[in-house]
């Protein structure tokens, strides 16, 4: 399985890289804000003539104020019902192509991030620990 593996929230996190449509430099995006939404909703950008709607993960999952860098990005993903749907993370860190057995089930508790929005935990050899999201539960339609 291929993974892009990104950052934010001080954790490493990963989707599978087949999700994935483009990923954009968030300082050279143009995101047309939206009023009355969740503080998590970033707005829309016109991607090719296609509309999506952006989320910001960091926002999504704590509350901090998030810090914008030159390494932050939108990575636009397909859901499973065909729509593009952008999130920022902080950073991108590989891709990597796994061995699945190296996948667990997550735990209920300390990963800091609901278990339903997870689709296991990648740890190696190395003890390198990645929580692999689940982006179509992350984004599902009645929530944007």
């Amino acid at each position: 399985m291929e993974l892009i593996v990104f950052n934010f929230l001080g954790g490493t996190y990963a989707i599978e890289l087949k999700k994935i449509k483009v990923i954009l430099v968030h300082s050279q995006t143009s995101i047309t804000p939206l009023h009355n939404e969740s503080k998590w909703i970033s707005g829309l950008i016109n991607l090719r003539g296609d509309v999506a709607p952006i989320v910001d993960l960091r926002l999504k999952f704590g509350d901090v104020e998030p810090n914008f860098t030159e390494d932050t990005v939108i990575i636009i993903v397909k859901t499973n019902t065909e729509k593009l749907i952008g999130m920022i993370v902080d950073c991108i860190e590989s891709i990597k192509d796994i061995d699945i057995s190296f996948i667990t089930s997550p735990p209920e508790l300390g990963i800091g991030i609901n278990p339903e929005y997870i689709t296991g935990l990648y740890k190696n050899n190395e003890n390198e620990m990645i929580t692999i999201l689940d982006v179509d539960k992350i984004l599902q339609d009645k929530e944007l």
